[in-house]
């Protein structure tokens, strides 16, 4: 029955907090910070080595409730560069 209750406020935009939920790539706001921030190549390398190896990000990929990204913007990145369409994620209040 939550599970009900969670797929109609999804419908409707309402996410709840500690659920994973399934977005489109496209529908993220990355920061312009977050952007002019380069990644360490050791940092890089671990995190694309850990996808490579699993097919899942090592990083979760967490939202503010307007789509603007909070945290994960590695895991956001690699998706980018892969051609991932949808990614997890989790919201924050």
């Amino acid at each position: 029955m939550r599970n009900i209750i969670r797929f109609i406020k999804e419908l409707f935009g309402k996410y709840e907090t500690g659920y994973e939920y399934w977005v489109n790539l496209k529908d993220i706001k990355v920061p312009p910070e977050y952007k002019k921030t380069k990644i360490r190549k050791n940092k890089w390398n671990h995190k694309m080595g850990y996808w490579l190896r699993t097919g899942e990000f090592e990083s979760l990929i967490i939202l503010h409730r307007d789509f603007t990204l909070a945290d994960g913007y590695s895991s956001v990145k690699i998706a980018y560069l892969k051609g991932i369409d949808k990614v997890p994620v989790y919201f924050i209040d």
